[in-house]
């Protein structure tokens, strides 16, 4: 189980795109802005059902504490 700690809240309404894009968006944002890709993303469980390994590095996880239409990408790999 991973735990929201410490990273980057996106906003992203561009709802007739599909999740894997607007969360590549969102990584590849915060790979140039911290010069490393998010350790894992964290959305609404209404935009993704189950988690979904995105790349090889990330993985994005559905939870309920994420807002619709918003994407957490955590900095750090800590573990509950």
């Amino acid at each position: 189980m991973y735990k929201m700690n410490n990273g980057m809240l996106w906003y992203d309404n561009q709802t007739d795109k599909p999740i894997e894009v607007r969360v590549q968006q969102a990584v590849d944002y915060f790979t140039t802005k911290y010069g490393h890709p998010p350790f894992c993303c964290f959305v609404h469980p209404e935009m993704l059902d189950k988690p979904l390994q995105l790349t090889d590095t990330v993985k994005v996880i559905p939870n309920g504490h994420i807002l619709k239409n918003h994407i957490w990408l955590e900095i750090s790999g800590d573990k509950a």
